[in-house]
C-alpha cells in the first residue's frame, strides 16, 4: 500500500518503528520518561524529611515534606534551659527543618521542569 511503512513492535527510529512514525515514537518515549520521572519524584517527596537543630544540637526536629512534624528529640540537658527557652529552641529547630524540607521539595519539583525535548 502506498505511503505505509512496515513497523516492528518496540523498535523506534528509522523506517521501522513502533508506530510507523519516528516523531510519534520519540514523543511516546519522552512521555514514558517523564512519567517515570514523576513517579520517582513522587516517591522522593514521600520519603523527604527536613531536619533542624537548636540549643547546640540538644533539640532536633524532623518534618515531612508537607511540614508536618515527624520527630522531636530533646536531649535531657535541654531541660535545663527552662520552659521558655526550650520552647524557643523547639520553634527554631522546627523552622530550620521546615526550610530544609521546602528546599528539598523545591529541588525535586524543579527537576520536573527541565525540558524533556533537550537533545
Amino acid at each position: 500500500m502506498r505511503g505505509e511503512r512496515e513497523s516492528a513492535p518496540g523498535v523506534s527510529g528509522g523506517p521501522y518503528s513502533a508506530t510507523g512514525d519516528p516523531e510519534t515514537d520519540r514523543l511516546l518515549t519522552v512521555i514514558g520518561e517523564q512519567t517515570t520521572r514523576m513517579e520517582e519524584v513522587g516517591q522522593s517527596l514521600a520519603e523527604a524529611r527536613g531536619r533542624g537543630e537548636a540549643a547546640g544540637g540538644h533539640v532536633s526536629v524532623e518534618v515531612l515534606a508537607s511540614g508536618a512534624l515527624a520527630a522531636l528529640r530533646i536531649d535531657p540537658r535541654a531541660l535545663r534551659l527552662g520552659s521558655e527557652a526550650l520552647a524557643e529552641a523547639i520553634l527554631a529547630a522546627s523552622g530550620e527543618a521546615t526550610r530544609d524540607a521546602a528546599e528539598q521539595t523545591g529541588a525535586l519539583l524543579n527537576s520536573l521542569l527541565e525540558d524533556p525535548f533537550r537533545d
